[in-house]
This record gives structure tokens, sequence and C-alpha cells, in this order.
């Protein structure tokens, strides 16, 4: 099939734009793109390294609309929904990393019957249809693929089909490309002219970056740890020395002497002898209600005080430790007992020889604390100000331009005011770096 495009080249690099230790070479031809669902703008600066133009964008948050303006030059436009074919200048290849809300474990799952934003990729196949690009290019969470039982990306498949382009897809993490975080997402290429000519980048060979080469001196935005958190942490530094070694179970301070039953307080079943959250001893309570209601939260909340299965072994584990020094720990819980239910846990993930917090790299986390390794950083995801990863060493919370560049989108000049919107549009974020790789391999024969 004759793909050569009648399209205008581009016109190389934004001013401004810089991706560090990127390769510099460029693409045998330049092309121009379109940049859908375009947020901060991870497709324009990975294609826009390449030498390749952006000719439109469409975004539908005011603010980032604004930001990519001040960024990239141009004004997207709003709602897909309202954008006509014949508005969307001819170009070469489609970009769209449409909404994965419904489609992300923590999500909807409704995948295309949302009504919402599942159905908003017909509004690219619509576009495609009328301006045939040679490629198109889409992200997404990796749950594209199985979600209705997989009837979603059956219809991504159909429709591709339907207007003659060939279609593969593959999960890439940013880690695989020399960056500190671990975000699996799925990456689809769609081509008219056929596959033979691409191949997927192999990352293997890449070193990855450890994240205190990412984090700077100083940052403009920069968040010392809330005093009420930086006591917490301290308390559980001072548990660490105590344990026998560091599981990669969740040690849960509430379960620090208590004995009430794993498989539920059912009517009938004597308590009066046992023990509830933080070894509180259930025997002076008036009845059966009052007594689950003095259990950890997680328990508290099922039928019959049962907790969740899943956090069975993790309970355990807590139990256990307590029970080779419980004067140590029924010192220790004291301070810990009228703290918010998720700072109850702690979750090691960071470097088992450095049994120290402040060496790690730590999150708050709606489920605990989460301790990861100093050159690690958490999965960016459209997070609130309390999930915002902390440096240990400099005890406060990572800054935009820092989370930026987990995204290879530190190159860019602006980024929304509002910090808490800032961290939300890098987790919804185009992973630059990545599409770089792809679109080399893509569009460099």
């Amino acid at each position: 099939m004759d793909c050569v495009s009648d399209v205008g080249l581009g016109q190389g690099i934004p001013s401004g734009l810089s991706v560090g230790s990127w390769h510099d070479e460029s693409a045998a031809r330049h092309y121009r793109f379109a940049d859908f669902f375009a947020g901060l703008g991870g497709f324009h600066v990975g294609l826009s390294k390449l030498g390749h133009e952006c000719v439109f964008a469409c975004e539908l948050d005011d603010d980032l609309r604004e930001v990519y303006q001040q960024n990239f030059g141009i004004r997207p436009e709003g709602d897909i929904r309202s954008v006509k074919e014949t508005d969307v200048p001819p170009h070469d290849i489609l970009c769209a990393g449409f909404p994965c809300q419904p489609f992300s474990l923590a999500g909807k799952k409704k995948g295309a019957a949302c009504p919402s934003s599942g159905k908003l990729i017909d509004d690219v196949f619509r576009i495609v249809k009328y301006r045939q690009p040679r490629y198109v290019l889409l992200e997404n969470v990796p749950n594209v693929l199985t979600i209705a039982d997989g009837t979603f990306w059956q219809h991504i498949q159909t429709s591709f089909d339907a207007l003659g382009y060939e279609v593969q897809h593959r999960i890439y993490s940013p880690l695989q490309f020399g960056l500190p975080q671990q975000r699996n997402r799925l990456f689809v290429v769609a081509s008219r002219c056929g596959m033979e000519h691409f191949d997927w980048p192999d990352p293997t060979d890449i070193d990855v970056k450890p994240l205190w080469q990412l984090v700077l001196e100083s940052t403009a935005d920069s968040r010392l740890i809330e005093p009420a958190k930086l006591t917490t942490l301290e308390k559980w530094n001072e548990l660490l020395p105590e344990l026998d070694g560091l599981s990669s179970h969740t040690l849960i301070a509430s379960e620090f002497g208590a004995t009430y039953p794993l498989d539920g307080l059912s009517p009938g079943r004597p308590w009066r002898s046992l023990h509830g959250s933080f070894g509180v001893p259930l025997g002076g309570l008036p009845d059966r209600e009052t007594v689950i209601q003095a259990l950890p939260h997680y328990a508290a909340n099922n039928v019959n005080g049962k907790p969740p299965e899943w956090m069975r072994k993790s309970i355990l584990y807590s139990r256990t430790v307590y029970q080779k020094n419980p004067e140590f720990f029924d010192e220790w819980k004291k301070g810990m007992v009228k703290l918010p239910n998720s700072w109850h846990k702690l979750e090691w993930r960071g470097d088992r020889a450095q049994r120290n917090i402040w060496k790690q790299t730590i999150q708050f986390r709606a489920s605990g604390i989460r301790i990861m390794r100093p050159e690690m950083a958490p999965s960016l995801v459209a997070m609130t100000p309390t999930q915002t990863p902390i440096i240990g060493s400099a005890r406060r919370y990572l800054g935009v331009k820092e989370a930026a560049s987990l995204q290879a989108l530190d190159c860019l000049r602006a980024f929304p005011a509002n910090q808490a919107r800032a961290f939300k549009a890098l987790g919804n974020a185009v992973n630059a770096r990545i599409v770089y790789e792809i679109a080399h391999n893509l569009l460099s024969k």
C-alpha cells in the first residue's frame, strides 16, 4: 500500500525543550501529528524530539489547555466530541492517550459501556476514518486488554481492521527505559502501511537512573513532611531495631496484643477473655455489637468482625512480632492508638540492609505507609497531595519538576500552578521517553 503522505514536513523540536540523555538522531522523514487527550503533552515531547511537528491538539481540561499552550505554543481544542473531522488538519500520525478511568483497576471497569468516557475511542476512529493518518499511537492502562471479558479490546481491533489498519500492542514500564518508576502501560501502534518495518524497542540493556539522581537540591514547591507524619515515621523507625527481620508482610500496629478470632465473632461465641484493637480487653464491654466495634477497623466493618482473608498473613505476622517482646510493644503502641487507621500499617519494600526509614522513599497510602528502596519512586497515578512520595533523606515531598522527570517531562517549562492538579496531570500523563523509543523505531526507517 502506498502510504506516502501529501502532508508537509514538520518544523523540528519546540524551542526550550530538552530531554537530557536521549538520543539525538531524528527520523528519516519528518511528519505532522495530531495530539488528542493531550494532557501535559507526553506524545508531543516524544515526537518533537524526533523532529516531528504538532499541527493539532485537543484536551478537555481548561488548565491543561493553558499549560499546553505555554509549553508548545498551541492552544488545544476542547471536547473531542465537539471537534469536526474537517477541522482537524491533515496529519500523518494521530496520537491519543484516551481516558483510562473506565478500564483501570481503580476505576469503574465498565469499558465501552461507560457513556461518559469509555466510548471516546469512537471519536478517535471517527477522525481516523476521515483523515486516514499513516499511523495511530494509543496509550492506556493494560486492563484495556481484558475489561468486559476482552470485548472492549476486540472493539478496538475490529474498528482498526475495518479502517484498513494493522494493529500491534506492547506493555511497557518507564523502569525498562531507565526511569526509576514501575508503571505498566499499554502502547498500541496501528499502521495502514503494514508492520514489516517496525520492531518494538528492546529495553533490556538500559541502566536505570536511581531516584536520588533526579532529586534537586531545592525546588520552588518543596513541602516538608507535616509534624504529625514526621512523628509517626519516627515512631515506626524506633520499632525497626526490635524486629528479627524485615518481612514482606505488612506490619499492623493495631494487632499488637489483639487476640480476637480471625474467623469472626459469630453470635453466641465467647469473647470476654479476648483482646481487640491494640490489645484492649473486651471482657468489660456490654454486648457483642460493642465488642465488634472495639476490633480493628478492617474487622469491625465486616460481618461478625471477621477481617478480610487477604490480611490474614499480615495479622498473624504482626501478632507473632508482638509476642516476642510484648513489654516493648505495649509501651511503643501508646503513641499510635489515636493516629489515622492507615498510619497503623507499615509495608516494607525498602532496602533491607538499611533498616532506617529516612534512607528510603516513603509514601502515605490509603492502605498504609509504604517504604520503598531509595532509588525507586512509586508508580505515578492521579494521586492526592497526601500520597505524594516522600524523599526520606530530605524529609520532604517529591517536587513537581522531580516527579515530571519520572515521566520524562521535566523538560517542560510550565505545569499546573496548583500542586495537587500538577501531580494529577503527571499521574495521567503519557511517558514521553517510551513514546520517543517507539516512534524512533516506527518512523526512522
